[in-house]
């Protein structure tokens, strides 16, 4: 393990269930970022949640964690969207989001509209509405059919307390209710969404660790490029599920106390 930790220059964090749970702050999180960030060392948070605005990550994370960060520091499920949508020239589409998260698209130059749109795009929306549901369900059904994009995959999100709906669970709504399916899911575990974190950073991928709590997002993700992982058991993967997946980390650690201690060498 301390080989692998010896040649990382860039670290990739998930949120919910790594540093964060809801509003509470995770052990040893504070204390990781501080010192990677003394210590000027590369490192992204990488989330798929799209129920907050890009500003409202950046504030959720430095009140919570207790640092001050960049946006470079922070890329989400949301950016990755945008990022695809203006390139692909879907700038008129039907979003089911959070108001906040509708906001950042528009910003972008992707508006919301219900009245022909280019696309339809699923985020996690803890506005939700069955009105919002029918004019999703309808429009999934018209012809000729509309490309449909959702932001990430994640069945549920961690909260104190257990668990709530994510994306995941709102798609498979949608699916049984009009046999639809998204044509592209951008949130991890797309590769998609690692290089565009990544960006023009210089590192090559053995150089790299994502440390997250979900098989099937964090560690897919890392595993479908070759990428190192760090397992922590703080929020969705417990050890029982470990021996259930084919989906296998580099390392699995309780919480993060294994790098903070090896940060502080």
């Amino acid at each position: 393990m301390k080989n692998i930790l010896q040649q990382i220059k860039y670290f990739i964090f998930d949120v919910d269930g790594t540093l964060l749970l809801s509003n509470k702050v995770l052990p040893y999180a504070s204390e990781v970022i501080k010192l990677i960030q003394e210590k000027e060392l590369d490192f992204t948070i990488l989330s798929n949640n799209s129920s907050y605005s890009i500003a409202e990550n950046k504030e959720r994370l430095e009140r919570v964690l207790g640092v001050k960060l960049d946006f470079s520091n922070i890329y989400t499920s949301t950016q990755a969207t945008i990022d695809y949508l203006l390139k692909n020239h879907y700038d008129q589409c039907y979003i089911v989001g959070t108001p906040s998260m509708i906001e950042d698209f528009e910003n972008a130059g992707v508006f919301n509209t219900e009245i022909g749109p280019k696309a339809l795009v699923l985020g996690f929306d803890k506005t939700l509405t069955y009105e919002k549901i029918a004019t999703t369900a309808l429009l999934l059904q018209e012809k000729p059919v509309i490309p449909f994009f959702a932001t990430h995959p994640d069945d549920t999100c961690p909260v104190e307390g257990g668990k709530i709906p994510d994306v995941g669970s709102f798609l498979k709504m949608f699916e049984q209710a009009t046999s639809r399916t998204a044509d592209i899911i951008f949130g991890k575990p797309n590769e998609m969404i690692l290089k565009l974190c990544l960006g023009n950073s210089q590192v090559g991928f053995s150089e790299v660790l994502v440390i997250g709590d979900r098989l099937e997002t964090d560690i897919k993700m890392a595993n479908s490029v070759g990428i190192n992982s760090a397992l922590v058991l703080t929020g969705e993967t417990q050890r029982e599920h470990l021996e259930k997946s084919d989906i296998s980390p580099t390392l699995i650690w309780q919480d993060l106390e294994i790098l903070l201690k090896f940060l502080n060498k």
